[in-house]
């Protein structure tokens, strides 16, 4: 017969622990891949413990845990949750490295603006320096979708170094010391006064050519698919059959979906200045 993973005591302390809170503990193994601890204020007969994983130990860059910590070392760390099945907290001590980014961190509000300045741009993003963090530090981040309704090739075409910029925090990250940031969440959809104009017809320019289709562009900040099947009746293996980039082609506007943000358009028998089969 085995013995029960865990007293009844011990859940009942587990179950008083919320994630987001900080909780103390001391430091009782050190791992290839993470840090136990042994949470401070429970006294059953079992010990309750706490998971560190490594990348949550420091902000610092380490190749193994006793970088950052030794046995018998005490922490402070936030709760990321409870394991149940292991009947063990997820903890990260580097949430609470340090106390003064923490306040910054924890008074901001998701929906909210707030104001910064560019400090590098990147091909997979822009770091900001954010208004009121502490010195030293760079919280913002805006990954290149959040930039701009505009299609971009490299957020460079959006913002530059130096830039004072306006946007809504969509996430705070205390484990990582970021907060993440969106530009256009503070711009008007640009395809919102299209939502209305299934029918109507329009010019735009030919943006992209895919092997199903060529995306046309109809306003700023707004593209949309002309299938193959919605150039001619005759099959068209590949749209540059038809079109080229940079062509202006007359084109109708079948559907506005703006939940998912897409644009239909056909283009049959209204192809003006590009390519034709014969």
């Amino acid at each position: 017969m085995t013995e029960p993973l865990s007293s009844e005591s011990l859940k009942d302390f587990l179950s008083t622990i919320r994630a987001g809170e900080v909780r103390t503990g001391r430091v009782i193994s050190v791992e290839d891949r993470e840090a136990l601890v042994e949470l401070d204020g429970f006294s059953g007969p079992a010990k309750a413990l706490g998971r560190i994983p490594r990348g949550d130990l420091t902000r610092k860059a380490i190749g193994h845990p006793s970088e950052a910590v030794i046995i018998g070392q005490r922490l402070t760390f936030e709760v990321i949750a409870v394991d149940w099945q292991q009947e063990r907290v997820l903890a990260s001590a580097s949430a609470c490295e340090d106390p003064a980014l923490r306040a910054f961190l924890l008074g901001l509000r998701r929906g909210t603006a707030h104001q910064g300045q560019v400090q590098s741009v990147h091909n997979f993003g822009v770091f900001v320096n954010l208004d009121g963090e502490p010195d030293d530090q760079c919280t913002g981040f805006i990954r290149g979708p959040e930039l701009s309704w505009r299609r971009i090739d490299h957020p460079a075409d959006a913002v530059t170094a130096g830039q004072r910029v306006v946007g809504e925090i969509i996430d705070v990250d205390t484990r990582r010391g970021q907060v993440q940031l969106s530009l256009k969440a503070l711009q008007e959809d640009p395809l919102v006064p299209f939502a209305d104009q299934a029918g109507i017809v329009t010019t735009g320019q030919v943006t992209k050519l895919i092997p199903f289709g060529a995306f046309v562009r109809i306003a700023d900040g707004v593209e949309g698919l002309v299938h193959n099947t919605e150039f001619r009746d005759e099959p068209v293996e590949h749209p540059g059959q038809i079109v080229s980039e940079g062509d202006e082609i007359t084109v109708r506007i079948v559907e506005v979906d703006l939940v998912r943000r897409r644009l239909t358009l056909s283009a049959r028998d209204r192809v003006r200045n590009g390519k034709r089969s014969t």
